[in-house]
């Protein structure tokens, strides 16, 4: 089973800020039985796509980070989220630091808040993954974006 709850960025401020968005069809197979008559996206998926959406803005900051989710230090949920919704995922890195990040993040649809979270990231040397492995969606902003190296981004962000 593969997860993909982020289609894609449309902003980054790296190491800082990043917006995506996510947009649920019917389709989805969870929304068989979650629930019967009454499909809405699980909760647990909601808080899935926050620190997916955060770990990018980490990640496009320096490739040679890993975040990984440590904890939730809380999360709230508003409203639900239905087949046919299309997720705007804000999120803002409150701390990065060598071994932990912090982020506050908040998924809203039509303008409307949906649910919020505040998520703990380990940081671990990405020299854990495959090296041969891109992520699609940082690969896609990069491109949108004229990144050609992100070694390019983080020289310019040294710059600035």
């Amino acid at each position: 089973m593969r997860w993909f709850l982020l289609d894609r960025l449309i902003e980054v401020l790296p190491g800082k800020k990043a917006v995506g968005i996510k947009c649920f069809t019917r389709s989805e197979h969870f929304f068989t039985d979650h629930f019967h008559g009454f499909p809405i996206v699980p909760a647990v998926l909601q808080v899935e796509m926050m620190a997916t959406t955060a770990g990018k803005a980490i990640k496009i900051h320096d490739d040679t980070l890993l975040p990984v989710v440590g904890s939730i230090k809380s999360a709230k949920f508003y409203e639900h989220v239905r087949p046919g919704d299309q997720c705007l995922i804000t999120c803002e890195i409150e701390k990065l630091g060598k071994t932990y990040a912090t982020a506050n993040c908040q998924v809203s649809v039509n303008g409307k808040k949906v649910s919020v979270a505040t998520i703990m990231f380990a940081i671990l040397p990405a020299t854990k993954l495959d090296p041969n492995w891109r992520d699609p969606v940082v690969a896609e902003w990069y491109a949108a974006n004229g990144i050609t190296d992100p070694r390019d981004l983080k020289k310019a962000g040294e710059k600035a």
